[in-house]
C-alpha cells in the first residue's frame, strides 16, 4: 500500500479549485476500475451485478492508487438499458454494448415509460453502491455518478445509425425521444442526489464528429441545459460534462449548458480551450488514454502532464488534470501511479511554471 501525502482532502481541494482559492497541488480526477478490480480479485462480470463489490472496486482505486473521487453510475447504455433497450456485458476486459435497441420503430416510443430508478435495469445496484460509497467516505472524498447526456440516451434507445438519420427524417420523433431520454435520466439523478452523489455527464454522440454546430444547437443542447438545471438543482453543484471528439466548434455552447467543468478530449489543444471558454467555466483534461496511458511508459505520462499543467494550470475558472477520455482497462498500474506522482510534484500550488518548461 502507497501512503499518499497531501495537505488537503480530495473534496477540499476541488472545492477550494472551483472557487478560484488557494489549493495545496492541482487535483486529478480518474476513474479506475479494471486495475483496482484486479487487485481485488473482481472481474468486471462480477461487478455489473453486485453493488457491494462496485463499491470495493472504488474503495481499492482509493486505497491503491489514491483516486479523488470514487464512482458508480449507469453510464452510457445504463439509462437506455432502463428504458428498455438490451444490454451485454461480457466476462472480460471489454466495455458492455447494446445489442437490442428498444424503439424500433417510430410507434414503439408510445408504449415506452420513464424508467423506476429503484426497479428497472441495473439502476437499482447503482444506487446502491452509491449508498455504500457515500457512507464509507462521508465528507472527505467526493461521490459521482456518471450518466449518459440525453441525446447519447436517444441513441442507445433508438440505434445510433437510425437516430442520425431520424434528425433530418422525423425531427419531430427525435424531440420526443429526447424528451423521454431527458426525463428518465433526470428520475435517476433524483435517487442519486437524495444519496449524496455529485452527478457527472457523457455525451459521446453530441460529438461534432457526428452531428454540425447547428444540429448540436437544436437536438442536443437544450436538454443538456435542462439536464444540467436540474443537476444543480438537486445536487447543489453544476455537473462536468464530457463530449468525444474535436469540439472545439462547440465550446462555447457547452460552457452555456450550466455543466461547471468541461472534460475535453485529448484531440484538443487545452491552452485554445482555455483563451475561449476558461473565463466562463473550469477545465478537466486531457492526457492521451491510449497512447500515453496505455502503450507509453510512467515518462512518457510525467512528460504529458506537464504540458497539461503548463497550459491550462492558469484557467481563470479553475484547472483539473485528467485524461482526455476513459482509462483503458489494460493501462498499466505503473502509468497511473506516475500520473498521482507528476501531480504532487509539478500541480503544488503556486505552480512553478519554470518546471513546466
Amino acid at each position: 500500500m502507497r501512503i499518499f501525502r497531501d495537505e488537503m482532502t480530495p473534496k477540499e481541494r476541488i472545492t477550494a479549485v472551483l472557487a478560484g482559492k488557494p489549493y495545496d497541488r492541482v487535483p486529478c480526477s480518474i476513474y479506475i476500475t479494471g486495475q483496482a478490480g484486479k487487485a481485488a480479485g473482481i472481474s468486471p462480470w462480477d461487478c455489473y451485478y453486485s453493488a457491494a463489490k462496485i463499491a470495493q472496486i472504488q474503495i481499492e482505486a482509493h486505497r491503491i492508487f489514491g483516486v479523488e473521487a470514487v464512482t458508480s453510475g449507469p453510464g452510457l447504455p445504463g439509462i437506455a438499458e432502463a428504458i428498455g433497450s438490451t444490454v451485454y456485458y461480457p466476462g472480460q476486459e471489454n466495455t458492455p454494448y447494446i445489442t437490442d435497441f428498444a424503439v424500433k420503430a417510430y410507434a414503439d416510443i408510445h408504449r415506452l415509460e420513464i424508467p423506476d430508478p429503484g426497479k428497472k435495469g441495473r439502476l437499482p445496484i447503482h444506487l446502491e453502491a452509491l449508498e455504500i460509497l457515500v457512507e464509507r467516505f462521508h465528507d472527505t472524498v467526493p461521490v459521482n455518478s456518471n450518466i449518459a447526456g440525453p441525446f447519447t440516451t436517444a441513441a442507445n434507445v433508438r440505434g445510433t445509425e437510425s437516430f442520425l438519420r431520424d434528425i433530418y427524417r422525423n425531427p419531430e420523433f427525435v424531440h420526443q425521444l429526447l424528451r423521454l431520454s431527458l426525463n428518465s435520466t433526470l428520475s435517476y439523478v433524483k435517487a442519486a442526489a437524495g444519496i449524496g452523489a455529485n452527478i457527472t455527464i457523457a455525451d459521446p454522440t453530441a460529438s461534432s464528429t457526428l452531428i454540425s454546430p447547428s444540429q448540436f444547437r437544436e437536438f442536443a443542447l437544450p436538454y443538456l441545459q435542462e439536464l444540467a438545471t436540474g443537476i444543480a438543482e438537486l445536487t447543489g453543484s453544476a455537473p462536468s460534462l464530457h463530449i468525444c471528439g474535436n469540439t472545439t466548434k462547440i465550446w462555447p455552447d457547452m460552457a452555456r449548458s450550466g455543466a461547471g467543468i468541461l472534460s475535453l478530449d485529448d484531440t484538443v489543444d487545452l491552452e485554445a480551450a482555455k483563451l475561449t471558454v476558461g473565463n466562463q467555466v473550469a477545465l478537466l483534461g486531457n492526457v492521451k488514454p491510449t497512447a500515453t496511458m496505455y502503450l507509453g511508459t510512467p515518462a512518457d505520462v510525467t512528460a504529458e502532464v506537464k504540458e497539461c499543467l503548463r497550459k491550462a494550470h492558469d484557467n481563470p475558472k479553475g484547472y483539473i488534470l485528467a485524461l482526455g477520455c476513459g482509462l483503458p482497462l489494460g493501462a498499466p498500474a505503473d502509468n497511473i501511479h506516475a500520473l498521482f506522482a507528476a501531480a504532487r510534484e509539478f500541480g503544488k500550488y503556486p505552480i512553478d511554471s519554470e518546471r513546466l518548461n
